[in-house]
């Protein structure tokens, strides 16, 4: 979990097969708690997976870009998500391992298609090199933050600075 390791203070709790970390990062002005759960998108998890959607305002559905299976498997945990999280959470697709171009299995156009298609944000990362992560998360805490003002201005309700959680998912491979 690059990210959260990035000059953070970190907060971990042990659980098989699911990471927790607790990052703060200052995102317009404002100091903002994110609680990055990430799953690897193991399937002998996905039960205890669904249970963390209901409490997410968002969710990185991760592939493995030297890895055809693990981007054929974006499509299920999409319908998972639809089936489990809330209708508003916000989705971003990234493509890990960007800088292994040399091994690619999986375009980048085949992952911008397949955001599109869903409606979702994509972008290529790479964990192992810092391409694109502190820019995934900032974008998806952005839109989250977005999403939660316009609420807010909607309901006149007071203001709401942390962040439910930002959920990983499903990289069978390396840490983001």
């Amino acid at each position: 979990m690059r990210f959260a390791t990035w000059e953070a203070t970190l907060e971990c709790l042990l659980a098989p097969g699911i990471d927790f970390k607790i990052r703060t990062i200052e995102l317009d002005g404002k100091k903002i708690k994110l609680q990055i759960w990430d799953t690897a998108g193991q399937e002998r998890f996905r039960t205890i997976t669904t249970a963390y959607y209901r409490g997410a305002m968002g969710i990185m559905l991760v592939y493995d870009i030297t890895n055809e299976k693990s981007f054929d498997n974006i499509k299920n945990w999409i319908r998972n998500i639809e089936e489990h999280a809330s209708s508003d959470v916000e989705r971003m697709i990234l493509g890990n391992k960007c800088d292994m171009n040399e091994k690619r299995q999986v375009s980048k156009e085949k992952g911008e298609k397949l955001a599109i298609d869903y409606g979702i944000k994509f972008l290529e990362t790479s964990a192992k090199s810092s391409i694109n992560v502190e820019e995934a998360f900032f974008t998806l805490a952005r839109d989250i933050m977005t999403k939660l003002n316009r609420k807010m201005n909607d309901n006149s309700s007071s203001g709401a600075e942390e962040y439910s959680a930002i959920l990983l998912s499903p990289a069978e491979t390396e840490e983001i």
